[in-house]
């Protein structure tokens, strides 16, 4: 696989650098419920692999364990262990949404820049006007995010883990 690379093409398996049906598969995580209120309960499971830096639909409590609110489907109480099914795209999704969209609006911030120093200046400052325009936008990708996908929200709830069995 070294040879590949100095020879300037792209290594033809690079399964050992991203599993990508690991991180496609459906994952069921098993856990015990610590609280319930209405629909939600608070789950405590152990920290997996593919949980690493995300912090999308949980909270950290150690290096081990964290704690989830999930929608409880399958009528637990404070606790039962449970199994808990993290859906499917949630990860893929998750990672465009807080990596991808922020790009993009970047990308345009800094071409809008460009525009505006072209038409206004006559192309003086182009780079410095450009980069506040990039970083404003990207101020501006994180604010839109975090209103939309607040907790509690239609958008979040789409990434929400759900509890689909109780096993004792």
């Amino acid at each position: 696989m070294k040879d590949e690379f100095e020879a300037g093409r792209a290594p033809a398996d690079l399964s050992q650098h991203f599993d990508y049906r690991a991180a496609t598969r459906p994952r069921a995580e098993e856990g015990v419920v610590v609280s319930v209120r209405g629909e939600e309960a608070k789950v405590l499971l152990r920290r997996s692999r593919l949980c690493e830096g995300c912090g999308s639909c949980c909270v950290k409590l150690d290096d081990d364990s964290m704690l989830v609110d999930a929608l409880n489907l399958a009528g637990a109480k404070p606790g039962d262990r449970v199994t808990v099914d993290i859906p499917v795209s949630t990860s893929i999704r998750a990672a465009y949404i807080l990596y991808g969209i922020p790009l993009l609006f970047f990308l345009a911030g800094l071409a809008l820049g460009a525009l505006l120093s072209h038409f206004v200046l006559g192309g003086r400052l182009a780079v410095p006007i450009s980069l506040v325009c990039g970083f404003a936008s990207l101020a501006l990708s994180y604010l839109i995010i975090s209103r939309t996908h607040r907790p509690g929200s239609r958008a979040a709830a789409r990434y929400r883990p759900v509890i689909t069995r109780v096993i004792g």
